[in-house]
């Protein structure tokens, strides 16, 4: 009996946590739900790359801060391809009932943010993202 009353105890509170369609609660509420699918499906490659960017130094020209730079940047761009082909396509298609969709790079770069990505190898994202966004 005690099993009958908690599970439309916790559908109740599932539908109450839920904002207001096309809300910017729901929005935000919506994209970070995708946005803990991609951590859960890509953690230690996100992991990795915040190891790497984490301690770069674009001042230092040796040749092993040059290879950290190199390997950084290719698990950028393959993490950020992921990113561009599974999760922006995902939800697009959740928001586009709303309206206009955000971009594709504003998306990876909020992810990134929220993951606790420094500022500067955010706004590298950005900047190589916006490249991206012009061709899609």
């Amino acid at each position: 009996m005690k099993i009958l009353i908690v599970i439309p105890a916790l559908f109740l509170v599932a539908c109450v946590t839920q904002p207001k369609p096309c809300t910017a609660e729901w929005v935000d509420w919506k994209t970070q739900r995708f946005f803990d699918e991609f951590f859960r499906d890509h953690r230690e490659d996100v992991v990795e790359l915040r190891g790497l960017t984490a301690n770069l130094n674009t001042q230092d020209k040796t040749l092993g801060n040059i290879a950290v730079m190199a390997s950084a940047a290719g698990k950028a761009v393959s993490l950020g391809s992921d990113f561009l082909n599974d999760t922006v396509p995902a939800i697009n298609s959740a928001i586009s009932q709303c309206g206009t969709a955000p971009k594709a790079t504003q998306l990876f770069a909020s992810f990134l943010r929220r993951e606790g990505f420094d500022e500067r190898s955010v706004k590298a994202i950005e900047d190589l993202g916006a490249i991206i966004d012009r061709n899609t």
